[in-house]
């Protein structure tokens, strides 16, 4: 791997500063890691957007006069935090609103919602909706739907259009579905890309070979194929089976009008594009349908992969008049490129009269009373409660040892990141590096958690899993904590029976947080870490009802896991990242069931020695 960088875990943080560097008219609030404009107007819609990084210039790229007023950034291909998300609405929030755009997969759906109902219940105006225009994922019983690519970025341009008119928040709502419910997109792709915490390639692939249906993250596509040059026609015809594809999913006629994107994914040349854009434009002229507009660049990227994607939003009056009107963001611009300029402007006169030591008589907005009032909403209590006494381990487990027993899980994920990455094929490939993040965080932050009791101890460390875990870990890990803590509130230890029902509680909190973010939670079968979990969680149940000793009945939930995590490579996934990919995951076990195997597994040998 060769890249410009520090280090693995100040990527983000560097490439954010270096971004509100380059342009003035904008600022990175680093705890949150979100990228916003100087000055919110209190007169308009906020817009949010956001996800993981890798697809630069997408989302930060993107904020300016005329598109978002924050973005929202997570680590590379993985999903930002409820808790980030939460407080860049505070940070951008107005009395007319705040509107989420969400790219549809399961961590971001799951980060912004949980984000947009804390804000919700604090009186603030929020609303959202849910880019779903890759067509590469047929079957909408797929993970939460078919994802949200390259699309999002006319969502934004659109929408953004209709804040800075002075729209309603239902109105730009109304913008945002009605560009999302006429836009298509497909994507393939020539080689995988490489994620920095991984230092190689997320899947292999021949020199002579290409995925087609590819998404985002590196995710595998939808089949791979061999590479034609051999008829000299090989840009032209690619493009009239994507052309073919998308004319038909979006129902789009002779007649029509279009916006035609042409994407990069951030490792094909731009002489590529323009190849592509002529073939593309080729197919749709000779299909009589009319290009309104043409965008050709890199907007939505996954790191260095070489490839790219094509996105048609069949387009009216309405839509014509939004895509044109002038926009002015780091990645955009058109059409306000003096306004941009003359900001810079004032932006360097700015620093002359502070060189001068003169002070310039600015004019600022009012700050929202939202927002005002969600700056108090809650103050984090940081109590430090002490252990009482030694670890204990017999037929009960004490508090301490308790304790002791969550800093090893701690140690097992951290020193497993890498193998969970690599075990995450027909994910994005990040899956370790999402839970170690949370737990590296955890560890740094022992000296703050509640130990009173297990209940407050593991509810404590919740808030720190739901915060830095990165994509859906967050709040699937922080809320199965989360309600393992309320299940042994009060508890100073626990024997085998107390045990089994914190796991099933702990199932309960990641089944729980999956129907509320898309209406239907994961059972044992749905290929995801409820594989492992449920069955461990009803193994340690029947151990205690048939009277088992602690570690026996520990052992034998460790058993479960382990079978339950080997079962899913016989699975086709129908939930999460790997569920777009449908049959092709089968062979390879749920990167979250096997993480959780091996974690249990390893807890046990290290409690007998306790």
């Amino acid at each position: 791997m060769k890249k410009i960088m520090n280090t693995a875990e100040t990527f983000v943080y560097d490439m954010c500063h270096g971004l509100a560097k380059a342009h003035p008219e904008l600022e990175f609030v680093e705890k949150f890691k979100i990228v916003k404009k100087k000055e919110i107007n209190p007169d308009k819609v906020s817009l949010i957007s956001g996800g993981g990084s890798g697809h630069e210039p997408a989302h930060a790229g993107f904020v300016g006069k005329g598109m978002l007023d924050c973005a929202v950034c997570g680590d590379v291909f993985a999903s930002p935090s409820q808790v980030q998300v939460y407080n860049a609405i505070k940070n951008v929030a107005t009395d007319k609103g705040v509107l989420l755009i969400i790219k549809n997969y399961s961590g971001d759906c799951m980060n912004f919602n949980n984000a947009m109902y804390d804000a919700q219940e604090d009186g603030l105006n929020v609303d959202a909706v849910y880019v779903n225009d890759d067509i590469a994922v047929k079957d909408s019983l797929y993970t939460v739907g078919r994802r949200g690519v390259a699309g999002t970025v006319l969502v934004h341009k659109c929408a953004g259009a209709a804040a800075e008119q002075g729209k309603s928040l239902a109105e730009v709502k109304a913008v945002a579905n009605k560009v999302i419910e006429n836009v298509r997109s497909f994507g393939f792709a020539f080689t995988s890309c490489t994620v920095p915490a991984a230092g190689h390639p997320t899947f292999e692939i021949g020199d002579d070979e290409m995925e087609f249906g590819v998404g985002i993250h590196g995710e595998p596509g939808r089949f791979r194929e061999k590479i034609d040059y051999s008829k000299g026609t090989f840009a032209d015809d690619l493009s009239r089976r994507i052309v073919s594809d998308l004319e038909e999913d979006l129902g789009v006629k002779a007649g029509d009008d279009v916006v035609l994107l042409i994407n990069g994914f951030g490792g094909s040349p731009l002489q590529e594009l323009y190849i592509l854009n002529n073939s593309v434009s080729k197919c749709l002229e000779a299909d009589g349908i009319h290009i309104h507009r043409t965008i050709v660049g890199n907007y939505m990227t996954s790191i260095d992969m070489a490839g790219a994607s094509i996105t048609v939003l069949k387009v009216d009056s309405e839509l014509k008049a939004l895509v044109d009107y002038p926009v002015s963001t780091p990645a955009l611009t058109w059409g306000a490129a003096m306004d941009a300029s003359a900001e810079a402007a004032v932006e360097a006169m700015k620093a002359i009269a502070k060189a001068l030591n003169i002070t310039p008589v600015e004019t600022k907005a009012a700050p929202s009373k939202q927002a005002g009032a969600a700056q108090k909403a809650v103050e984090e209590d940081n109590a430090v409660y002490e252990v009482v006494g030694e670890p204990k381990v017999g037929e009960t487990i004490n508090t301490a040892a308790f304790v002791q027993i969550v800093d090893k899980f701690a140690d097992i994920v951290i020193e497993n990141e890498v193998p969970f990455c690599e075990a995450d094929q027909m994910g994005d490939g990040d899956f370790g590096m999402s839970i170690a993040k949370g737990f590296k965080q955890l560890k740094a932050d022992w000296a703050t958690r509640k130990k009173g009791d297990i209940g407050q101890f593991l509810s404590s460390c919740s808030e720190i899993i739901k915060e830095y875990c990165g994509g859906a870990s967050g709040p699937i890990w922080g809320s199965a904590f989360k309600y393992a803590g309320k299940a042994m509130a009060g508890k100073q230890e626990i024997d085998l029976k107390d045990l089994a029902f914190l796991f099933q509680e702990a199932n309960r909190g990641v089944y729980e947080t999956g129907k509320k973010s898309f209406g239907k939670g994961a059972v044992v079968g749905d290929k995801t870490l409820v594989d492992a979990l449920k069955p461990c969680a009803d193994a340690l149940t029947a151990a205690a009802e048939a009277g088992d000793k602690l570690l026996d009945g520990m052992k034998k939930g460790a058993k479960a896991a382990h079978e339950g995590a080997e079962a899913t490579k016989t699975h086709k996934a129908t939930l999460g990242r790997a569920g777009t990919v449908g049959d092709r995951s089968i062979g390879f076990p749920d990167a979250g069931a096997h993480g959780l195997d091996v974690i249990f597994n390893e807890l046990v040998v290290y409690i007998s020695k306790m």
